[in-house]
């Protein structure tokens, strides 16, 4: 990703921000489509399987490349959930809960 500041125009007056965090108010963000979210937005949430089984809550995500990945606390418990469509059957930011369809060995 390339973030280009109007008054950054060198090495020189970039080297001062290196290490910072670039935000933006929440109020300021495009809106999602439908269907769709930030990945801000899914830290906390509880995830449960479609046999309703509670699994704990997204601590954060790790981005691999290919997809997305939810790492899910419970205690000293941790799942890696992968957002994939086979895995990961409905997101409801409402609700706060994401619900997941477990494929062989991802709870293993």
């Amino acid at each position: 990703m390339l973030l280009r500041f109007e008054d950054v125009t060198t090495v020189e007056t970039a080297t001062p921000l290196v290490g910072s965090v670039v935000s933006i108010p929440e109020r300021e963000l495009p809106a999602a489509a439908p269907g769709e979210f930030y990945a801000y937005q899914l830290e906390g949430l509880e995830v449960v399987t479609r046999a309703g089984e509670h699994l704990g809550t997204v601590d954060h995500l790790i981005s691999t490349g290919s997809n997305e990945v939810l790492v899910v606390r419970d205690g000293a418990c941790e799942h890696l959930i992968p957002m994939i469509a086979d895995v990961v059957r409905h997101v409801d930011l409402a609700d706060r809960t994401i619900v997941i369809e477990p494929i062989e060995g991802l709870l293993d």
